[in-house]
């Protein structure tokens, strides 16, 4: 059956408990059990009740009034017993599961429903959860994640009250010209395809989802499209045994529910070139029941199609179906009509009721393996639980990346800069028109990720029009990517690339332009193009392969899938290239000498930090350091207190960061929302936050706040003054509001003060413009994305073993421990936009290494290279001011900042008042953790001052490739 027009974490362990407590179907009753409630349930019907069990009707899952026609007309047939099931084409997971109630609730006998899911639900349900095609998973190899496929695809299908998909894909596709198959299939090879068959319908299976093994015996070498008229498959009988054959013998030995069969002739089986082989007793009888020993259900392919009609009337088309071996007849073209045939075809004798009997006992007891004989309606309260679980979207992603596969990267073209100046050209060759364009997806991620991208889309009728535009467009960009977005290749030996693209593209080549391919889709695209720089294809257009190739462009995960079909000579099956990733992750630590230090010297920069650590400037602390993404540094120092017993500090403790909140969470949400364009840093104070009014203030911008150039006060002991009741939000506001009515401390921009009450303000913009709370936002956009487990606001009370103390403070009268030091953040519920965040040294490590990387780590990107570059760089909103937009620059001799005298001016940083401190230098490609909490037991020590940059000095004079 053909695909829709529209085509639209890692849990690890725990994806399988998820998964077991989703899906809950009732387990089979027993083989005995089975057959008698079949056998009553046959016995009981009439020769009409019986030829209606074999039709499914065609319907869509669309919201209908209850009085519709169509609806009726579906009902009268299932209360009637003249269909005994239906087939959902399209629709949304609600109106599917109520229609699909709503004739279960009339029929005299449960009805299959069953749906075409090839990659997953989505094939035909909008905004269930959609899965790379299953070319791209043949590409990945991977049985892991079939199954992982085939539960997600059960538990949806259930959900909505779907019994049997007509998957898997078994077709070897092993014609480049065939457009019906493609990427439908898992490739040629058919151990691949048996195996990763096999794979799905064992486990579909396992959780009440019935499969189909389609199409037989083996469309894939054909060239005509089955939908339209009838493929002539010319392979002799010992060929098909030893390919073509094999996956469907996968699957019968998969005990696979049923098997579908294909509109096409097979002369070498039955010796007929002009009959299908949903017509063949040969082949079906002879073949499939006899030959292969299948004891399920035959499912004939749709009996609509050219391919079986022929000009052959609906009901002679039925008929031809069940004589031939069919127990099932698929959406003919007028069910009523295909019914009425079958019962006077028996009438006459030219079939036998008996006949008709062998179909409807395997019909009966597939409903009754299913167990619908107890419970046939599906909750509608489970639709917004189990369809398109968020949870599973990690999971997915990973598949689509799994499934990349690089051809060609001559002088190491891929991976791509994030500051290069690329043309993407788009060639669209089918819109969906229901939806956004097809490259949308692979727009945005682009966008993220290239600093100066030009976009040009194109179709086969703008094409050859606008092929010398194309030209003009790539004189002033370093790289190419033509990304063709075509869901099937050639027919009948056409070319699909028009030929003036063609010609654009190779005087591109021959100039020395960089042009990269991405096949997004049909990958045998590829071979219908000029000898490009870079070739890669993700056999897919979903959002995940989109966003796959796009981090494959630009290095950030592993390449490494391999070619499920055969493309030409020079790509066989199998063939890949593998490309790892940029080194964008800290791994295990390193030797020094690898990243230009000498362990010397480094040892004298150890011994500041335990010379500080007998001069009391702090109980103990975490340092951690890297250097071109290696790490080089990673050492825990001392205790928690000064108590005798007091537990070490090691590599997990976790600290109060204090105002490195600043940076890591509310500057890099500003840069989030800035490229969002939801924040503007031009933007008044006042447009954000109306209440905040007074003298001199209608000029400070988000940009001041964020620069500490806005003349607003520093700090006030507000959590003595302001009413601590209601909730944290109510506190919020009234810090807000008294903030908001301050008199400016200066005028605007004549200097520079370092301010917590600006970061309040800022904070409260950020959350008014998004909408959401700052710790959410922070988790969704910041922490999980970087695996930062350890980070959070309000740590709970099981990590406080594991959290180093701070002060033994006069205002609370205990040591505080687990909960943020600064007052008005306590106050403000521990979530604050200048202080309240908690981290290791390690969870820091990951944000700074991220930083350094452009906005990137482990293949997932935070923000843009430029925006990061313009956050960080001096803001000069106020004259001899070292602050950037959150962040803070090296000042100079004579008052060296905490950086030291060394690090680069295009250094960034900043420090937290606990005693922590994070140091950037991308001129080195090196960043310094530093983690103590020096207020323990008073704030009166100040020791620290001294260490920042004696420290960093240190580490700098270790550098053995830079000169002093």
């Amino acid at each position: 059956m053909d695909p829709p027009a529209s085509l639209k974490i890692s849990l690890a362990s725990g994806l399988a408990l998820v998964l077991a407590s989703c899906v809950r179907s009732a387990a089979p009753p027993p083989p005995d059990v089975r057959d008698r409630w079949a056998s009553e349930t046959r016995a009981s019907l009439t020769l009409g009740e019986k030829v209606g069990q074999m039709i499914l009707a065609r319907a869509d899952g669309f919201f209908l009034h209850q009085d519709a026609p169509e609806l009726r007309a579906l009902e009268d047939a299932a209360e009637a017993g003249r269909i005994g099931g239906v087939v959902f084409f399209q629709g949304d997971p609600l109106a599917t599961a109520v229609i699909a109630n709503r004739l279960q609730t009339v029929a005299p006998v449960p009805m299959l429903m069953a749906s075409d899911y090839e990659w997953g639900a989505a094939f035909r349900v909008r905004g269930a959860t959609r899965f790379p095609s299953a070319m791209a998973i043949g590409a990945g190899g991977s049985e892991d994640d079939v199954r992982f496929q085939a539960e997600v695809t059960a538990r949806e299908a259930r959900a909505m009250g779907i019994h049997l998909t007509f998957a898997p894909v078994l077709d070897l596709n092993v014609n480049p010209a065939n457009s019906v198959i493609n990427t439908r299939s898992y490739g040629e090879d058919p151990e691949r395809v048996s195996r990763l068959g096999a794979a799905f319908i064992t486990r579909a299976q396992e959780k009440g989802l019935l499969t189909t093994a389609k199409h037989f015996p083996g469309h894939g070498a054909t060239a005509v499209d089955s939908h339209r008229s009838l493929p002539v498959l010319r392979l002799e009988r010992a060929r098909l045994e030893k390919v073509e054959l094999v996956p469907f013998r996968a699957a019968i030995g998969a005990d696979v529910a049923a098997v579908m069969t294909a509109h096409m002739a097979v002369p070498s089986l039955d010796g007929r070139k002009d009959r299908p082989a949903t017509f063949s007793p040969e082949i079906l009888q002879g073949l499939l029941r006899e030959g292969m020993q299948f004891r399920g259900l035959i499912v004939s392919d749709a009996l609509d199609m050219g391919g079986a009609r022929d000009g052959s009337w609906g009901g002679a088309v039925a008929v031809a179906a069940v004589k031939a071996g069919c127990d099932i007849l698929v959406v003919p073209p007028d069910p009523l009509i295909a019914w009425d045939a079958v019962i006077r075809a028996v009438r006459r004798g030219e079939l036998s009721e008996e006949r008709i009997d062998q179909s409807v006992k395997r019909i009966l007891e597939a409903k009754s393996r299913l167990n619908l004989q107890r419970r046939r309606t599906v909750d509608l309260r489970n639709i917004p639980r189990f369809v398109a679980d968020p949870r599973f979207e990690q999971r997915v992603q990973e598949i689509a990346d799994r499934s990349i596969t690089l051809l060609e990267n001559d002088a190491e073209a891929l991976p791509l800069a994030d500051t290069s100046r690329s043309l993407v050209v788009s060639y669209v060759y089918e819109q969906d028109r229901r939806g956004p364009l097809l490259d949308a997806v692979f727009k945005e991620e682009l966008e993220v990720r290239s600093e100066d991208v030009l976009f040009l889309t194109l179709t086969p009728e703008s094409a050859s029009a606008r092929a010398e535009e194309l030209i003009q467009l790539a004189n002033d960009v370093d790289v190419v990517v033509f990304a063709s977005f075509v869901r099937s290749g050639r027919s009948n030996d056409r070319l699909i690339i028009p030929w003036e693209l063609w010609e654009a593209l190779d005087e591109l080549l021959k100039g020395g332009r960089t042009v990269v391919v991405a096949a997004m889709g049909d990958p045998y695209t590829v071979v219908e193009l000029p000898q490009v720089s870079a070739a890669v294809t993700a056999y897919d257009f979903s959002a995940p392969s989109q966003r796959a190739l796009a981090k494959a462009l630009f290095g950030e995960i592993d390449v490494g899938g391999t070619l499920p079909v055969r493309l030409s000579e020079k790509y066989p099956v199998g063939y890949g290239i593998s490309l790892e990733r940029r080194k964008m992750e800290l791994g295990e630590i390193e030797s020094p000498k690898e990243a230009g230090f000498s362990e010397a010297r480094l040892r004298v920069a150890a011994s500041v930090l335990d010379d500080a650590l007998k001069s009391k400037a702090f109980p103990g602390g975490v340092v951690v350091m890297a250097r071109e993404g290696k790490l080089v540094m990673e050492r825990a120092f001392g205790r928690l207190s000064y108590t005798k017993d007091a537990p070490p500090v090691t590599m997990d403790t976790i600290y109060d960061v204090a105002s490195l909140t600043k940076v890591v969470v509310t500057a890099t949400l500003a840069m989030v929302l800035f490229e969002k364009e939801e924040l503007r840093l031009e933007a008044l104070v006042r447009d954000y936050l109306p209440e905040f009014t007074g003298e001199g203030k209608d000029v400070i911008t988000v940009a001041d706040l964020l620069a500490h150039s806005s003349g607003i006060l520093w700090w006030k002991d507000y959590y003595k003054t302001l009413s601590s009741e209601g909730s944290a939000a109510e506190v919020r506001r009234r810090y807000v509001e008294e903030i908001s009515r301050l008199p400016l401390d200066y005028p605007p921009r004549s200097k520079s003060v370092y301010s917590d009450l600006g970061f309040i303000l800022l904070g409260e913009i950020l959350e008014r413009v998004s909408g959401r709370s700052l710790d959410a936002m922070a988790t969704e956009a910041i922490f999980e994305p970087l695996g930062m487990r350890h980070t959070r606001f309000n740590p709970p009370a099981s990590r406080s073993p594991r959290i180093a103390p701070t002060e033994d403070d006069p205002w609370r009268g205990r040591i505080v421990t687990g909960e943020v030091h600064d007052e008005n953040a306590f106050a403000l519920g521990g979530v604050a936009p200048h202080a309240g965040l908690f981290s290791t040294a390690r969870d820091l490590a990951v944000f700074a290494q991220m930083i350094l990387n452009g906005g990137v780590y482990d293949g997932h990107r935070i923000v843009k290279r430029s925006t990061i570059e313009l956050f960080t760089r001096r803001a000069n909103l106020a004259s001899g001011s070292s602050r950037a937009l959150g962040w803070d620059t090296p000042s100079h001799p004579p008052k060296p900042s905490s950086a030291g005298r060394y690090f680069s001016s295009s250094s960034f940083g900043h420090t937290g008042y606990t005693g922590t401190s994070v140091w950037i230098d991308p001129a080195q490609e090196l960043f310094v953790v530093l983690l103590t909490n020096r207020v323990h037991p008073s704030r009166d020590n100040t020791q620290i001052r001294e260490v920042r940059p004696a420290f960093h000095d240190a580490v700098m004079e270790a550098l053995t490739d830079v000169p002093r």
